[in-house]
Parts: C-alpha cells; structure tokens; sequence
C-alpha cells in the first residue's frame, strides 16, 4: 500500500509537470506491476485523471492568461471524443491498445526529439 502511494504522488506530479501522459505511466503500473486487467487499468485511468487535473488546470488558470471560450470549446470537444473513444476501447483487444498507445509515445517522442535539434 505505501509504494502505491508513492507511486500516485509521482503520477500526480507528472500530471503538474507535462499535463498529460500521467494516465499512460499509470496504465502500464496496473497492469505491468499490479498485474491487473487492462481494461480495468484503462477505464480506472480514465476516471481518475481528470480529477488528478483540476488542481494543475485551476494552477495554470491564475498564472497564464487564457482564453475561456477556447477551454470551453476544447473541453466540448474532448467530451465528445472522449465519450467516443471510450465506447470503442471497450470493443477493442486490450493488446491492441496498448501496441496503439506505444506507437503513440514513441512518435510523440520522437517529434519533440526531432524539434530540439
């Protein structure tokens, strides 16, 4: 129970760090350490993260100026979609997710990479 404590600070902290990708090292904890279903990692990662985003959202709220109505336009969005690509993640293998989501980080890697040259 401690380590898993720990191990949710660090996600929570990653989360502040890069406001995204705390869900995916999170999915790999589940299944990879705890042993657990991957669906049942997908779906508990997805429930979780948005409330684990609202302190570092509200942080760069008061710090950056932002425009309201495109944060109202991208949380639309994302709520369609979100609702979208759920439903079919649960039609879809849970192997083939994961091989999706690792072709997914290395060629966001690789195209942040590629810009710092």
């Amino acid at each position: 129970m401690f380590m898993d404590i720990i191990f949710y600070i660090i996600i929570g902290t990653l989360n502040g760090l890069f406001s995204t990708g705390a869900g995916q090292i999170l999915v790999f904890y589940l299944v990879y350490i705890l042993k657990k279903d991957t669906k049942f990692s997908r779906e508990f990662s997805l429930s979780i993260m948005p409330l684990v985003s609202i302190p570092t959202f509200i942080y760069y709220l008061l710090k950056i100026k932002i425009n309201i109505l495109q944060c109202i336009i991208l949380i639309a969005i994302s709520l369609i979609f979100g609702y979208l690509g759920n439903k079919t993640m649960k039609k879809m293998n849970g192997n083939i997710l994961n091989l999706i989501s690792g072709i997914f980080l290395v060629a966001l890697t690789s195209y942040s990479l590629w810009r710092l040259k």
